[in-house]
This record gives structure tokens, sequence and C-alpha cells, in this order.
């Protein structure tokens, strides 16, 4: 286990929600709950959660990774919709 940088407090690890519907193991301070992410785990999680897409047919497709479906509710045979907000596209499970 490894001592904060900060207040030189141990470590502990657990796994916290990076972001919306992302998800790692990362180190947390006790004392000050700063989060650290080791290099490597950061690099696994940037290929892990960047896609490319690719050619079915006329029509561009993306893998959506099977963590992320499972939060969203999205399952094979899931109908879903597609919006654009703020330039981002937003995929929503319909029910």
């Amino acid at each position: 286990m490894s001592r904060c940088p900060i207040c030189n407090t141990p470590m502990n690890r657990e796994r916290r929600e990076i972001e919306k519907g992302l998800f790692c193991e990362v180190e947390v301070c006790p004392k000050c709950q700063d989060e650290w992410l080791d290099l490597k785990a950061h690099e696994e999680l940037y290929q892990y959660y960047n896609r490319k897409t690719f050619k079915i047919g006329g029509s561009l497709a993306i893998r959506i990774p099977k963590d992320l479906a499972e939060i969203v509710g999205i399952k094979e045979g899931t109908r879903v919709k597609f919006a654009v907000k703020d330039k981002k596209l937003v995929i929503e499970a319909i029910s």
C-alpha cells in the first residue's frame, strides 16, 4: 500500500466512479479523500473506453462496453433513441 503524496497517510484501495458510468480501482487517502490513479491504470481505462467506429452496410457502428450498457439498461434488442446535445451524441434506452 502506498502513502498519500499530500499528507503521507497510508492509502486505501477502493472502487470509485471516476465519471458517470466509469468505474476504476483507485487509491484513496482516508484523511484528505484525494483519489489517485497510477499511469498504467489511466492508460488501461483510456484504451477501454476509447472506441473506433466501423461500417456496417451504409451505417456507422460503435461497440458499447458491456459495463456501460448494463449501467444504462441497454442489452441486445433494446430500442434506443439518439440525440445531439452540445455537440455530443446522447443515446437513451426507450422503455
